[in-house]
């Protein structure tokens, strides 16, 4: 049987506590060991806040190297943020499975990751004009900003949101994989959260976990 390590992470030290979280974690990377036939020798949990000491990661690494294990996380997220940050992982020459997206590569892996990093970037961007032009419209901002910020993500959990009978149907029909699911939207000309009617993996990898997370909080 093949050999596997978990890591996890949760964003801080409350989370870590109550569990916040995790339990959505454990559970998707233990249904997919069981379905893949592999061992969970292992399971590291990362509590952070900030980008840094990302400690247990290292150790889990370790432990892959040591044990000639595979890593395995939930979401890409978890594993890391930025692409300088995943591609140091993928360097390590330890196999990782992302278990949204189990027959990515390293190759893949680093790609999604450069998406993922310019598609928040872009939403920054964006986000910044709003606000400079809401400045020249004599908006004050401060708590105003953080208002906006609210409503943007409110509205891009609802839009998630209306979309999970959708992506129920395509699972029930065996399309899980966000090259599939992205395919699929694409071909019924379902538009994205910005209107422009074009899917990718990324945008439907940021779909996907957006739902958990909505998922995660109830």
């Amino acid at each position: 049987m093949k050999q596997a390590i978990a890591y996890y992470r949760v964003s801080t030290s409350r989370q870590g506590r109550s569990g916040l979280g995790l339990e959505a974690q454990q559970n998707t990377v233990k249904n997919y060991c069981e379905k893949n036939e592999y061992d969970l020798l292992s399971e590291v949990i990362e509590v952070k806040s900030t980008r840094k000491q990302r400690i247990r990661l290292l150790d889990a690494l370790n432990m892959c190297k040591e044990q000639r294990a595979t890593l395995i996380v939930a979401r890409l997220d978890r594993l890391g943020r930025d692409v300088e940050e995943i591609a140091g992982i993928v360097k390590s020459n330890v196999n990782i499975v992302v278990v949204d997206n189990p027959h990515a590569n390293r190759f893949t892996i680093h790609i999604l990751a450069a998406v993922a990093e310019d598609d928040r970037q872009r939403i920054s961007e964006a986000t910044k004009g709003a606000l400079k032009a809401a400045k020249k419209r004599g908006v004050v901002l401060g708590s105003n900003g953080k208002a906006l910020s609210k409503v943007n993500k409110r509205a891009a959990e609802e839009f998630a949101q209306k979309l999970v009978p959708l992506i129920n149907r395509l699972r029930k029909r065996g399309i899980t994989s966000v090259r599939a699911v992205s395919d699929e939207l694409n071909r019924k000309s379902v538009p994205t959260f910005r209107g422009d009617g074009k899917w990718h993996p990324s945008t439907v990898h940021t779909l996907l976990n957006r739902l958990k997370k909505i998922n995660d909080r109830l």
